[in-house]
């Protein structure tokens, strides 16, 4: 497990890792090469910040089924890189909006923006570029 710093405020602070390197040993162990961890690393830099803004439209427009989607699939995308605390974070977001608390939503998406720069920075740190 990499990195466990209690950077992020209330609902993002859990026991989970910044990052579980077991979706990236993984893929090497598969035979894929290292690049592709970079390249994974690349479409993350590109990707979430689109989905952020996304979300946080939606929520800023009252739009449940709108954020929900986008929670879940950031969520998803998140899992798939082994970004446990970020994704637990979207989940987060995804179970308040579906059980009707759109308005705690955005509260815990405050925390979107810090929950990126500690993932970028656990994912730049155990997968440094060469």
């Amino acid at each position: 497990m990499v990195s466990e710093e209690p950077s992020l405020p209330g609902a993002a602070r859990s026991g989970l890792p910044v990052l579980d390197p077991r979706p990236f040993r993984e893929l090497l162990d598969l035979g894929s090469p290292a690049e592709l961890i970079h390249e994974l690393i690349a479409l993350f830099e590109e990707d979430v910040p689109v989905r952020l803004t996304a979300l946080q439209k939606a929520l800023d427009a009252s739009d449940a089924p709108g954020a929900m989607m986008e929670a879940h699939q950031l969520k998803g995308a998140l899992s798939s890189l082994g970004l446990a605390r970020f994704a637990e974070l979207a989940a987060q977001i995804e179970a308040q909006i579906q059980e009707g608390h759109l308005g705690q939503a955005p509260r815990l998406a405050e925390s979107l923006p810090a929950a990126y720069e500690e993932a970028l920075r656990a994912l730049n740190t155990a997968y440094p570029q060469r």
